[in-house]
């Protein structure tokens, strides 16, 4: 009876330890499934960041020529006012008025993969704990720069009301290209040539330069380099 009793304990301990690796090879193997699942939706994310990235950082090299022409005219036309007669033409005013603040400076990137990616929680599944990082600070650095994009245009802002209260919107108007828009000529014998002679239009054009050219320094620029090292981070990652 004790040599049976002996060699049952044996059976089960035999059968318990099958079942224990038989278990642990399953949880292995199903550790190497879901892994390997999640490489490949890894893999299809870094592709498509990729794209997005490549896109914004084209998208910003826009917007940073674009702030930086809006502020060259500023300058031109700062350099231009002061007490004496003025030098130019309505047109030539025009001209450099409408140049430098037709088109608001305002970055909006895509930014649909990396919204779906935090959303949904799969940042986790990224293997690089630096580009995670670097992912999910993104979107503060973005709102960083939209408080000081609003800070310029509330500048811009400012110098379009002085225009239009102290000058003739109509005769800002002059370009060919405005012509469609159905807008007659001013019966008014007021033109902007006298703003040049304004100190209140000249110190809002200092602070539209200042804010213009501080965008562009120190937080375009740096929003590049992080864009582009965000870039080589994924370039590592993609098999």
């Amino acid at each position: 009876m004790e040599n049976k009793t002996s060699k049952y304990f044996k059976y089960a301990i035999g059968e318990i330890i099958l079942v224990v690796i038989g278990i642990l090879i399953a949880l292995s193997i199903n550790n190497w499934n879901e892994n390997l699942k999640d490489r490949s939706i890894e893999q299809g994310y870094l592709i498509a960041l990729k794209e997005e990235f490549n896109y914004n950082l084209i998208e910003l090299d826009n917007m940073m020529e674009r702030n930086n022409f809006n502020g060259d005219k500023a300058l031109e036309l700062s350099n231009l006012m002061g007490p004496d007669d003025p030098t130019i033409t309505e047109k030539e005013f025009a001209d450099l008025a409408m140049d430098m603040t037709n088109f608001e400076v305002q970055y909006r990137p895509n930014k649909a993969v990396l919204d779906e990616i935090i959303s949904s929680g799969k940042l986790a599944i990224f293997t690089n704990n630096e580009l995670k990082f670097a992912l999910s600070s993104y979107n503060g650095k973005l709102t960083k720069i939209k408080f000081q994009e609003e800070e310029h245009s509330v500048v811009r802002m400012q110098v379009i009301a002085i225009m239009n209260a102290k000058g003739n919107a109509k005769k800002l108007l002059m370009d060919e290209k405005w012509k469609g828009f159905g807008i007659s000529k001013s019966k008014f014998e007021l033109g902007n040539l006298q703003l040049l002679q304004s100190q209140e239009l000249e110190n809002e054009l200092v602070d539209f330069i200042i804010t213009s050219r501080y965008l562009n320094k120190d937080y375009y620029l740096e929003l590049k380099k992080e864009i582009e090292s965000v870039s080589r981070l994924i370039d590592k990652e993609i098999n």
